[in-house]
C-alpha cells in the first residue's frame, strides 16, 4: 500500500534531517529516535484512515466515469486526476492507487476526455446547452468553472449531490465559504485535487546570499509572527548588483533582491494583508471590499519596491512567452527571494545553492496569519446539470476526495514537498504555516472583473504606469458592481 511507502519515506527523511548540519537547520527540533519517528508517521496514516466516508455499498458494473479536462502542455492538470500505471513516482502512483481503490470498490472505471479548449471549455458548455449527458464531471481552469455556473449549467453541491459531505476534512472549507453565493455552490474543490495545494503561493530564499550578508534566515521571524513586508523589503534591498557594470539591471546577467511574476507577487499583495477583492456579505451575497486605505498603502509600498533596481518583474511577450523566467534566474543563484506556487519548488531540485521555503510575508504584524491565495490556474470541479445519476456521481466524488485525503495529499505534501524537494526541516514547518493560510478569493477567481486582477493590471497596464490604485479603482468600480449585481440576480433564481 502506498501509505506504507509514505511512512517509510517520512522515517528516512526524518533520520536524514536529524543528522543534517549547516545553516540554521541545527536550531530545529528533531525527533530523538527512529522509533519515535515511526510512531509519528504511523499516527499520521492512522488518523486519516480513522475518518470514514458514509457511503452505501454499490456496484456500478464497470460504469465509465467520464471526466472532461483541459488539454494542456503541462502534465499537472490531467495528472491531477489520471495516471495510467504505477511508475515509482510517488504522486503519480498515489493518483493511480486512489482511482484503482475507488474503481474496485464501486465497480467503475475512469475515462479522460480532453477538451479542445485550454481555458473556457467550450466543448462542455456546448454539450450541456444541447442537453447531452456527455460528462459526469468537468474539471476546468478555476476561472472557467464560473462560466458554467453563471449560465446555470451545474448541479448544486449543497443540494443536488446527496452523498457529498462537505463537512468532512477532505473538502476545502475556504473554497466552500467563498464560492457559495446566495446559498448555492456550483464549483468546489478539496483533496480530490492535489493541485489545489500545489498552486498555493509561497516564497523561496537563497541561503548563500543570506550568508554573504550575514543575515539570519527568516524562519524564526515567521514562527514569531514577525515576518512582515518591512522586514522582507529591508532584506531585498541589500543585495542587488550590476554584475557587468553597464549601469543597467538586466535579468540575464545581474543579481536581484526579489524576483516575481505579474500573476504572482502583484496578485498576492493584498492577500498578504488579509484583504480580499470580494467578500461574503452577512446575507450570503457578495460585496466589493478591495477599496480600503490599507490596500491602497499595500499597493503603494509594494510597487515602490518592484520599481526599484532591487526587483525584477517577469513580464510576458505578446506571444505569451516569458521575457526571462524568474524561476530560472533564482535557480541560477542570482536572487535572494522569489515568489511562486508550491509546485515551483520542484524546478529547484538541481539548484547549486541551498534554498529555503517560507510563506509570503504579512503586510504587518496586525495580520493574524500568513495568508496566501490559491492560483486561479488550479482545477475546480463541477457536475453538469445533464448528469443522469447525481446519486452515483456524488458517491464517486466523495470517495475520490476521501481517498485523496488518505493517499494523494500525504504523498504530495508529506513526501514530495517535505522530503523530496525541501532541503531542511525548518522548511517543512513552513509548509504547515503556508497550508494553514491559503484562501480562495472569489473576487480574484470570478466576480471581481478587472479588479480581480488589480495587482497585475497595476503592474502592466500603461494607463496605470504610476500604479495608482485609487485611479484604477475609480475607472472600474461601476462595471464590477454592476457585474456583482447581475451575478447575485442569477444566483437568486
Amino acid at each position: 500500500m502506498i501509505m506504507k511507502r509514505i511512512a517509510c519515506l517520512m522515517l528516512f527523511a526524518a533520520l536524514l534531517t536529524s543528522t543534517a548540519c549547516g545553516g540554521e537547520a541545527d536550531t530545529a527540533e528533531t525527533t530523538a529516535s527512529g522509533g519515535d519517528v515511526t510512531t509519528q508517521a504511523d499516527e499520521t496514516v492512522d488518523e486519516r484512515y480513522q475518518i470514514k466516508e458514509e457511503l452505501p455499498e454499490k456496484n456500478y458494473n464497470d460504469y465509465s466515469v467520464r471526466i472532461l479536462m483541459r488539454d494542456s502542455t503541462s502534465p499537472d492538470w490531467i495528472g491531477d486526476m489520471f495516471s495510467e500505471s504505477e511508475t515509482g513516482e510517488i504522486i503519480s502512483d498515489a493518483i493511480y492507487n486512489r482511482n484503482a481503490t475507488v474503481g474496485e470498490r464501486f465497480g467503475v472505471t475512469f475515462e479522460l476526455i480532453r477538451s479542445s479548449n485550454n481555458n473556457y471549455e467550450t466543448d462542455g458548455v456546448n454539450s450541456i446547452l444541447a442537453g447531452d449527458d456527455a460528462y459526469d464531471i468537468i474539471v476546468p481552469h478555476a476561472r472557467a468553472a464560473f462560466v458554467y455556473a453563471e449560465q446555470g449549467l451545474c448541479l448544486d453541491w449543497n443540494t443536488d449531490l446527496p452523498y457529498v459531505d462537505l463537512d468532512k476534512p477532505w473538502w476545502d472549507q475556504d473554497a466552500r465559504e467563498s464560492f457559495e453565493i446566495n446559498g448555492k455552490l456550483y464549483p468546489m474543490v478539496g483533496d480530490i485535487s492535489y493541485q489545489a495545494l500545489a498552486q498555493t503561493g509561497c516564497m523561496m530564499f537563497n541561503k548563500a546570499i543570506f550568508d554573504k550578508y550575514n543575515e539570519e534566515y527568516p524562519y524564526q521571524k515567521v514562527l514569531d509572527g514577525e515576518w512582515t513586508f518591512d522586514e522582507f523589503e529591508r532584506l531585498a534591498k541589500l543585495c542587488s548588483e550590476d554584475v557587468n557594470g553597464d549601469g543597467l539591471y538586466e535579468p540575464d546577467t545581474d543579481i536581484f533582491g526579489y524576483v516575481t511574476y505579474v500573476w504572482v507577487g502583484p496578485i498576492q499583495a493584498i492577500t498578504t494583508g488579509g484583504g480580499r477583492v470580494v467578500s461574503k456579505s452577512d446575507d450570503g451575497g457578495l460585496e466589493l471590499t478591495i477599496n480600503t486605505e490599507r490596500n491602497i498603502d499595500i499597493f503603494e509600498n509594494y510597487f515602490e519596491l518592484v520599481d526599484s533596481n532591487n526587483c525584477y518583474l517577469e513580464l510576458n511577450r505578446d506571444d505569451g512567452s516569458s521575457i526571462y523566467d524568474r524561476i530560472k534566474l533564482f535557480t541560477e543563484c542570482r536572487a535572494m527571494f522569489v515568489d511562486g506556487n508550491l509546485n515551483d519548488v520542484s524546478q529547484m531540485r538541481e539548484m547549486e545553492d541551498d534554498f529555503g521555503i517560507i510563506p509570503m510575508p504579512k503586510y504587518d504584524e496586525t495580520t493574524d496569519k500568513y495568508y496566501t491565495n490559491v492560483d486561479a490556474g488550479t482545477n475546480l470541479f463541477i457536475v453538469p446539470i445533464t448528469n443522469s445519476d447525481p446519486e452515483r456521481i456524488s458517491i464517486i466524488l466523495e470517495a475520490l476526495s476521501a481517498e485523496g485525503y488518505r493517499e494523494v495529499i500525504p504523498a504530495y505534501y508529506e513526501v514530495a514537498l517535505q522530503t523530496k524537494y525541501t532541503r531542511d526541516d525548518l522548511s517543512v514547518q513552513m509548509l504547515d504555516i503556508i497550508k494553514e493560510g491559503r484562501i480562495f478569493d472569489i473576487g480574484y477567481y470570478y466576480c471581481g472583473g478587472t479588479l480581480g486582477s488589480a495587482g497585475k493590471e497595476l503592474a502592466t497596464n500603461p494607463a496605470y504606469s504610476d500604479h495608482n490604485f485609487t485611479t484604477f479603482y475609480a475607472a472600474n468600480e461601476s462595471a464590477v458592481k454592476t457585474n456583482i449585481e447581475k451575478i447575485l440576480e442569477e444566483y437568486g433564481k
